[in-house]
């Protein structure tokens, strides 16, 4: 039986490495849901990391931390536009067709 080179005894270090970093970040595949409740917190805590990780927005804490809720806001208000636009849509469309019984006039 032969032993791996030392090369692939790396690879095999790394890939431990990396696995455990992200078991250990993710605490085992533990979703984030599960530690954050509240559906607006979970919101503004992804678009918070997002603005922190993205280099080019060069944003400190406290800038991307009131950025996110306002784009949170804004984010908030479209889907409500859409939401209702759509009801309103579905809506119209119930009173523009006949009612069953006088259908086959």
């Amino acid at each position: 039986m032969t032993t791996p080179g030392p090369e692939k005894s790396n690879q095999i270090g790394l890939i431990s490495a990396i696995t455990d970093l992200i078991a250990s970040f993710t605490d085992n595949g533990k979703p984030l849901r599960s530690y954050i409740n509240h559906p607006q917190e979970l919101g503004v805590c992804i678009i918070t990391a997002g603005l922190l990780a993205n280099e080019k927005t060069m944003l400190n804490t406290d800038d991307a931390i009131k950025s996110s809720f306002e784009i949170y806001r804004k984010i908030q208000n479209h889907v409500a536009q859409y939401q209702n636009m759509t009801f309103a849509s579905n809506v119209e469309q119930c009173f523009v067709e006949r009612p069953p019984e006088v259908e086959h006039d």
